[in-house]
């Protein structure tokens, strides 16, 4: 099955150029998953986990329709179905690969499989720290509900909120907590040399 795993990740390398969701976020999401599931003792279909980071977003790239009213997720699912159709990946292993994606976003109901705890818990830890913010202040003028740097320091502010209650796992808590002094020290500095956002 490597084949399939290598033909996706150059079909998300070459598409996934979005500093938001694109690949390099895919990578960084694999990465902490799997580093989630060492600190956790946890046994999981490493090629799986791998899939499913690297497809989770899919269904946000141009290529598929981005924006064209489904929901990303949804989008994401049924393009991975067909990608792992299409790869004759084990119905199984597609089962859990799209669990996970499916459930993949903060605050959407826990999946069924320990891959989709572990990507669920990366996804979301990618919203905090440094890269969270840097992600977030490059959704400014992309995103609807970012259009100015003031929304996105809002939008930082209320993933730093709400973020850490939403993780399922004790290392991913443990690490949100490293992430959340960063962004406090940013927040607190870039209050006191905006005059409060006034200058932002």
């Amino acid at each position: 099955m490597k084949a399939i795993l290598e033909e996706i990740e150059k079909v998300v390398s070459r598409l996934g150029n979005h500093p938001v969701w694109g690949y390099a976020h895919c990578l960084r999401v694999s990465v902490l998953a799997e580093t989630l599931a060492r600190e956790e003792g946890l046994r999981y279909d490493a090629e799986a986990l791998r899939l499913a980071s690297l497809l989770h977003d899919i269904g946000l790239y141009k290529a598929y329709s981005m924006r064209d009213g489904a929901d990303h997720v949804r989008r994401s699912v049924a393009v991975a179905t067909g990608m792992l159709r299409d790869g004759d990946y084990p119905p199984d292993a597609s089962g859990v690969v799209l669990d996970a994606i499916k459930h993949h976003p903060p605050g959407v109901p826990p999946g069924h499989h320990v891959e989709s705890d572990l990507l669920k818990d990366a996804v979301a830890l990618d919203y905090l720290g440094s890269i969270g913010l840097s992600r977030v202040f490059a959704m400014v003028g992309t995103e609807d509900d970012v259009p100015d740097l003031p929304a996105a320091f809002r939008h930082a502010r209320s993933l730093r909120r709400s973020i850490p209650d939403l993780l399922r796992l004790g290392a991913s808590r443990e690490l949100a907590r490293e992430r959340v002094v960063e962004m406090d020290d940013f927040f607190t500095n870039l209050e006191r040399d905006t005059r409060n956002l006034k200058l932002l």
